[in-house]
């Protein structure tokens, strides 16, 4: 899909109607205070995120945003699902095995719309196939996105966890046990991982959706009474991001690479990383069934799509619909 190059603002782009609505009265009354959890350490997913917040759009909004990084897609859930924060940046695929194992989480806003999981191997071992990851050591850890999807992704591949030398390790631990050699692979998203090993020991990536197991990736989440409570709020953040990321892919990935730098200097980020990864996740930013979408809007077929997948697998049991997983009604669409 080719987007058009804005010769103007961020900024400029977020002052139109839909976000000009209420901000008069938000900004007299006081911002809106906005708990956002992220799924991991810094990294380029982060982008629209602090890109916003560098340049100050959520406050022009009448928000008050504090942005807190996170140790795991699953913690990340549990935390918004115990209503100790108000907005999730998960993994979306996640996001509904947890809801189907109790908590109450709704997506309002999708933006990797194509499944990303992926095992990434050494480019030396050769693997081409699943059943080459047959006694290899791959590491992953235990509030990953892929934890929900490990045994479906084995069982899909005529294989059992007995098949492989599986070891959970620290979040922090995975990428720097891969790349020093002690281990063949890791568990991750493929454009998360292949720029942060390319420079160290590169790796083919192995597609969890190749294997028949597909769904939505990255998205923003919340409880339903939390948007409920907080609408206006919650609609002038996704809005935000949706401008922010537009902002991005027309041709400010270097911006967005150096207001993730600026947000957190101590985190000592690698800018190559940073942009190889926002580059590598534009393709991922396409929805599978429905050809130029909006940035954020999910659709019918992806999550119909998912709930047929992860119900072949056992994940969520039958009589799903998409509505239960997502909505729309926050977006100007």
């Amino acid at each position: 899909m080719k987007r058009r190059t804005l010769n103007i603002g961020l900024a400029a782009m977020l002052a139109t109607p839909v976000f000009s609505l209420g901000s008069r009265a938000a900004r007299a009354q006081g911002a809106e205070k906005l708990l956002v959890r992220l799924d991991f350490s810094p990294w380029g997913m982060h982008a629209a995120m602090h890109l916003a917040n560098q340049k100050g759009l959520f406050k022009a909004q009448g928000l008050d945003v504090e942005i807190q990084d996170g140790t795991g897609t699953i913690n990340t859930l549990q935390l918004l699902a115990a209503g100790q924060v108000d907005i999730g940046q998960v993994a979306l695929g996640t996001m509904a095995v947890a809801k189907e194992n109790g908590l109450d989480l709704m997506s309002f806003a999708g933006f990797a719309r194509t499944g990303d999981l992926a095992v990434l191997m050494g480019q030396d071992l050769g693997i081409k196939s699943p059943k080459d990851l047959a006694g290899k050591k791959i590491v992953c850890f235990t509030t990953s996105p892929w934890a929900p999807f490990i045994e479906p992704f084995l069982k899909a591949n005529g294989m059992t966890k007995s098949s492989i030398n599986l070891v959970m390790v620290a979040p922090s631990a995975m990428v720097s046990t891969y790349a020093s050699g002690n281990s063949d692979g890791f568990m991750s998203q493929g454009p998360f991982g292949l720029p942060m090993v390319l420079k160290t020991r590169q790796a083919s990536a192995l597609l969890l959706s190749d294997s028949g197991i597909s769904f939505p990736s990255y998205g923003l989440a919340a409880t339903p009474k939390t948007i409920e409570s907080k609408r206006e709020a919650i609609a002038k953040f996704a809005q935000v991001q949706v401008k922010a990321w537009q902002y991005i892919y027309d041709g400010h990935i270097d911006e967005a690479v150096n207001a993730i730098i600026a947000q957190r200097p101590n985190a000592k980020l690698d800018p190559d990383v940073l942009r190889g990864q926002i580059t590598a996740y534009r393709s991922f930013f396409e929805s599978p069934s429905a050809k130029n979408l909006p940035f954020g809007v999910q659709s019918d077929t992806d999550w119909a799509t998912a709930i047929r997948s992860m119900e072949q697998t056992g994940q969520i049991k039958p009589g799903h619909k998409p509505s239960d997983f997502y909505t729309n009604a926050l977006l100007a669409v």
